[in-house]
């Protein structure tokens, strides 16, 4: 991202006195947002107007950065260590470990003293950070955590989508398989209709379904996810790289949902996990007592006044895998194969995944949709599938029937396939 002008706390005569931190600019802009005049602002949270209409003219948050040595040995490497003394704790050891393999010669005591202000200012940054209520219909947090649990009798892990809404606290869970772009795109499209509407802002980690080139200058979101929030009108917000605080509502959100519904758990499927997760939401999570908040997240809802969930179509996301059909009527995907009506052997198809189903298309017109397997290595038939076939298949009808079930092992299939019941 590129510099934008710096802003600091103003006292009543105009001279800089404590830093703006992340969380106070936010509040300036949630308050303006709500309505209340520039002067109010200022004096409710003890600043100058000054200082409020420069967050207001600003589009994202950037830190004061004060200069830290005169120019010297260590002055070309600056850039470096602002960057890298965080991700190693303001360790000043490390730091000039690291720098002297850069070609820097200078002394060690010149990269401590470098680092000592840059770690008072992260204490100043962690200190300073105040708690604020997100006003109703604000915000949401969004964040993925995962678990081994039992499902269908194997240890599996699962990933866990968590959608929490900031004033309520009212929450959205899916378990899923991956944490892939159209999953995420489908588990926001179902907390939307789990909440029937949509905040005005979504607060995200850096996930690189979300995020390119991240933790550098050029970081910036995926076009792809862009555009789904555009077709849904809210604002992505991204929490600042080693600031997780930011965030909190949602961590705690998913912890949560580890240790009061997951723990000591088993599932037949992955579908059956998610029904009962969501009886588990209405019936115990939204009924508590938030701990923050003092209040039912359910009672809470009731004020949150979320923007009205259109009835559009859901987004689609084109992302398409090219199959030829074999000569059995199926494609492959992910390991698993998926019939297709038997008129489009030897033939090209498009296949697009979207949440927990496989959609089949010819010449962009739909020919076949399956429910994604959770298993890997299996034959998903639909049966119709194979009706019409030649005379051919006169010869086979000695044969077994075919099981009357949908998902088939590779070895029910070969066995089948030997006696050519599946040849046209």
């Amino acid at each position: 991202m590129g510099q934008a002008e710096t802003f600091s706390h103003d006292n009543e005569h105009g001279r800089e006195s404590q830093m703006l931190t992340p969380d106070l600019w936010t509040e300036i802009r949630i308050m303006r947002k709500m309505g209340k005049p520039i002067k109010k602002i200022a004096i409710e949270l003890f600043i100058s107007k000054n200082t409020v209409k420069k967050v207001l003219r600003s589009e994202t948050y950037q830190p004061y950065h004060r200069e830290q040595c005169k120019p010297g040995l260590l002055s070309e490497f600056m850039p470096f260590i602002n960057e890298r003394a965080p991700q190693l704790d303001f360790n000043a050891t490390s730091l000039f470990r690291e720098l002297t393999k850069l070609g820097y010669t200078g002394s060690y005591t010149l990269v401590k003293e470098a680092v000592r202000p840059l770690r008072e200012t992260h204490r100043q940054l962690v200190a300073a950070t105040a708690r604020f209520e997100t006003p109703p219909g604000l915000q949401a947090q969004v964040d993925w955590g995962s678990k081994k649990i039992m499902l269908g009798g194997c240890l599996t892990r699962i990933h866990i989508f968590v959608m929490v809404l900031g004033f309520s606290r009212a929450i959205y869970v899916e378990f899923t398989s991956d944490e892939k772009l159209p999953t995420l795109i489908a588990c926001h499209e179902h907390a939307f209709d789990w909440f029937g509407g949509i905040p005005e802002e979504i607060l995200y980690d850096n996930p690189k379904t979300i995020v390119l080139d991240r933790a550098t200058v050029n970081t910036r979101i995926n076009p792809k996810f862009d555009d789904f929030c555009r077709y849904y009108g809210y604002t992505p917000r991204l929490c600042r790289p080693y600031r997780a605080r930011t965030k909190g509502k949602v961590e705690s959100g998913v912890k949560y949902i580890k240790r009061s519904f997951l723990a000591g758990q088993a599932f037949p499927s992955l579908a059956t996990a998610n029904e009962q997760v969501l009886a588990w939401i209405s019936e115990v999570a939204d009924q508590r007592i938030h701990g923050t908040t003092h209040e039912q997240p359910a009672a809470r809802f009731r004020r949150e006044n979320l923007r009205p969930h259109t009835s559009r179509p859901p987004y689609v996301l084109q992302v398409w895998q090219m199959r030829r059909v074999a000569t059995d009527c199926l494609v492959s995907y992910a390991t698993n194969r998926y019939s297709v009506p038997w008129r489009y052997v030897n033939q090209t198809v498009e296949l697009q995944e979207r949440g927990d189903m496989i959609s089949i298309y010819h010449r962009g017109v739909l020919v076949a949709t399956h429910r994604k397997s959770e298993s890997k290595h299996q034959v998903i038939m639909d049966m119709e599938h194979y009706q019409g076939l030649s005379n051919k298949r006169e010869d086979t009808k000695s044969a077994a029937p075919l099981p009357e079930v949908e998902v088939r092992s590779l070895d029910i299939y070969a066995s089948l396939a030997e006696g050519g019941a599946l040849v046209g």
